[in-house]
C-alpha cells in the first residue's frame, strides 16, 4: 500500500472515530493527510470505498491478533475462545460509529450494505466454527441457537458501554460471556434440546449474505409455510381439523406461487388459520412478509 494511500485511511478512521461517517466529508479527509481533494480520487471513487478499506484494514488487523493469540502455546482452547471474544468486543467498541450510524448506513443502492451483510456473515461463520472447536461436534444440532445467544449477550454488552457509558472491563466481560456459553452448550447437549435455527434454515441466509443481499421475501414465505405444514402434523386435534388446516395452508402456497397472487384471498386464510393458536407465531411472521411482497 502506497504511503498516501495509507495517510488517507488513516485521517479517514480519525474522523469517522470523532466525527461519524455520515458527517464526515471527503474534504475533511483530504485537508487532514494534506491530499488535494482531485488527487484522493485517484486512490478512491467514494467516500464509501474509503469506509469500506478502513473496515477491511482494521478487520485485517484483528484477524492477525486473532492468529497472533491462536499460535500462543501457553493459551487453553478456553483462554483462545476468551480473548477471540475479547478481540471481537473491542472492534466493535473502537469502532463504535458503525453501531452508532448502522439504519443509515445501510441503504439498499450503497456499497456499504452488501459489505456489512458480508462482515456479518463471516463474523456468524467464524463465531459458529469457534464454538464448535471448544465444545465439540456435540453442539452442532443447536450450533445457531448458540451462536445467536452469543452475539445477543455480546451485543447488548458492547451497547451498554457505548449508548449508556456503562464502565465495564472488556476481560471480564469476555470470562463472563464464555463461561455462560459454557453451561448453555453443557445443558444443551444434556437435555438434547430441539434446535430452534436449523443448518437449512441458516444455509440460504448465510449464501445470501455472502452475496450482500437479503434472503428474497418469497423464499420466506415458502419456508414458513413448510413450517406450517410440519407444526400442523403435530397438532393435538382431530385429523379432520388437520386436513382443513394443511388444505388452507397448500391453498396460500398455490396463491403465492402465482404471478400476480391476490393478496386478500391470502389474508383471509391465514385469519381462518389463526384459529389454531399453536400456529399465531408464524402466521403472524407470514403476514408480515405477505403484505411487505405485496
Amino acid at each position: 500500500m502506497s504511503l498516501t494511500k495509507q495517510k488517507i485511511l488513516d485521517s479517514a478512521m480519525r474522523f469517522f472515530l470523532e466525527k461519524g461517517y455520515l458527517a464526515t466529508s471527503i474534504q475533511n479527509i483530504a485537508d487532514d493527510c494534506g491530499v488535494a481533494k482531485g488527487s484522493l480520487y485517484n486512490f478512491f471513487s467514494s467516500k464509501e470505498d474509503i469506509f469500506i478499506d478502513v473496515l477491511l484494514m482494521q478487520q485485517r488487523k484483528m484477524t492477525e491478533e486473532i492468529e497472533h493469540i491462536r499460535a500462543n502455546p501457553k493459551f487453553s482452547i478456553k483462554d483462545v475462545f476468551i480473548q477471540e471474544t475479547v478481540c471481537q468486543i473491542e472492534f466493535f467498541l473502537k469502532h463504535s460509529f458503525i453501531m452508532q450510524e448502522m439504519k443509515k448506513l445501510m441503504l439498499p443502492d450503497g456499497k456499504i450494505a452488501p459489505f456489512l451483510s458480508r462482515s456479518r456473515v463471516n463474523l456468524l461463520k467464524y463465531n459458529r466454527d469457534s464454538l464448535i472447536r471448544i465444545f465439540g461436534e456435540d453442539i452442532k444440532p443447536n450450533v445457531w441457537d448458540l451462536v445467536t445467544i452469543y452475539n445477543g449477550i455480546m451485543r447488548e454488552f458492547i451497547f451498554l458501554t457505548i449508548f449508556d457509558h456503562k464502565s465495564l472491563v472488556t476481560q471480564e466481560v469476555a470470562v463472563f460471556i464464555v463461561q455462560c456459553m459454557e453451561d448453555m452448550a453443557n445443558n444443551t447437549i444434556a437435555h438434547k434440546r430441539p434446535s430452534l435455527l436449523k443448518e437449512s434454515d441458516m444455509s440460504e441466509y448465510i449464501q445470501c449474505g455472502m452475496q450482500g443481499e437479503q434472503v428474497p421475501d418469497m423464499t420466506q414465505i415458502l419456508h414458513l409455510i413448510q413450517r406450517l405444514q410440519s407444526t400442523i402434523k403435530e397438532l393435538p386435534v382431530p385429523n379432520a381439523q388437520k386436513t382443513e388446516l394443511q388444505e388452507a395452508t397448500l391453498l396460500i402456497q398455490e396463491e403465492m406461487e402465482c404471478d400476480n397472487p391476490k393478496i386478500v384471498i391470502v389474508r383471509a386464510l391465514i385469519v381462518f388459520l389463526e384459529k389454531e393458536s399453536h400456529l399465531k407465531d408464524i402466521l403472524k411472521q407470514l403476514e408480515k412478509l405477505v403484505i411487505n411482497y405485496s
